[in-house]
């Protein structure tokens, strides 16, 4: 099984390189991973990134959340109930997507790396962006940092 890939920011990620390697399908969190929790506008930067990657590959954006109007070149999953998402389950049978052409990216493990998991993705987990958040998802950062070891080293 392959090893989670960590990064800072999805600035950091080298699409280029996934490409070469095969990945033609990118799903992307949308809250804490592309933009601030409750956001509709994107970052400038996150925003040419997603511009940029869909000449040369398929975007999905994934997400928990209420529809929100995003102006990208990208299909959205709102309210995707991940991480166990029949609506991503379910669209990747529709289009006939190989899960192993797919690259999941989020900030949580509880949810989006657990069903890029299930899924059989690639996954890259990025830091939040803000620690503003729902407080149902405070309670799994708590989680998280027991399981990733770093609860002693933050408190």
């Amino acid at each position: 099984m392959k090893r989670l890939t960590r990064v800072k920011k999805v600035e950091d990620i080298n699409f280029d390189e996934l490409i070469r390697r095969g990945y033609r399908y990118f799903l992307f969190d949308f809250d804490n991973t592309l933009a601030p929790w409750k956001e509709s506008e994107l970052p400038k930067e996150k925003r040419k990134i997603l511009e940029k990657l869909s000449s040369k590959a398929r975007v999905v954006i994934v997400s928990n959340g209420k529809p929100r109007k995003v102006e990208l070149p990208a299909t959205f999953i709102w309210r995707a109930g991940k991480p166990l998402s029949f609506k991503v389950w379910r669209f990747l049978k529709k289009e006939k997507i190989d899960p192993r052409r797919c690259v999941m990216i989020g900030d949580q493990l509880f949810t989006d790396v657990l069903m890029g998991k299930i899924l059989g993705f690639h996954v890259i987990k990025v830091e939040p962006i803000s620690q503003k958040e729902f407080f149902g998802t405070k309670i799994l950062r708590f989680f998280e940092k027991i399981l990733e070891g770093r609860y002693d080293e933050d408190g």
